[in-house]
């Protein structure tokens, strides 16, 4: 593809700075903003406005960008039209209202959920029934078991270790 493609180690700054920056670049095709902490969701709101082309973003461990920031970023023409790949994990405060505006990427084909606490079950059983061509990466740790009160020498464990 001709597009452009943007992989940087943002330094801690302001939100205007970041619009300065994607204000020149709405050839963007592939954006890396992996562990970048100065993301926020008004940096997802100028990605909206200044990059329509946008095919991947990388926003994994981004902790400071909510389901605000995802709402104008899917609701924009990008997230509508262009947006292929979505990486969301370690994202710690989206939820599953998260869910609601992926729906709206029509061509979204990969979102990675990874360690996305807020989200669920019934969130990812939501967003497949509705894009069931969408490939979702999701972890779910298994649940734990109860304690058996009844028995002293498994109370120290969960039913999936094994004791010897």
């Amino acid at each position: 593809s001709s597009g452009i493609n943007a992989e940087w180690p943002l330094r801690p700054g302001s939100d205007r700075g970041f619009k300065n920056l994607v204000k020149g670049c709405n050839s963007l095709e592939k954006m890396d903003l992996e562990e970048c902490q100065s993301i926020t969701d008004n940096s997802l709101i100028q990605i909206s406005l200044h990059c329509p082309y946008l095919q991947s973003l990388t926003l994994s461990n981004c902790e400071r960008i909510s389901d605000e920031g995802l709402r104008y970023l899917c609701g924009s023409y990008a997230g509508q039209t262009q947006l292929r790949e979505l990486e969301l994990d370690n994202c710690k405060l989206i939820t599953d209202a998260t869910i609601d505006h992926l729906v709206q990427c029509r061509g979204l084909q990969r979102v990675d959920l990874y360690d996305c606490l807020r989200i669920s079950r019934g969130g990812i059983k939501h967003l497949k029934s509705r894009r069931p061509n969408l490939t979702v990466h999701v972890y779910f740790p298994p649940d734990t078991p109860p304690v058996m009160q009844h028995d002293p020498v498994h109370n120290r464990v969960c039913r999936c270790c094994v004791v010897l």
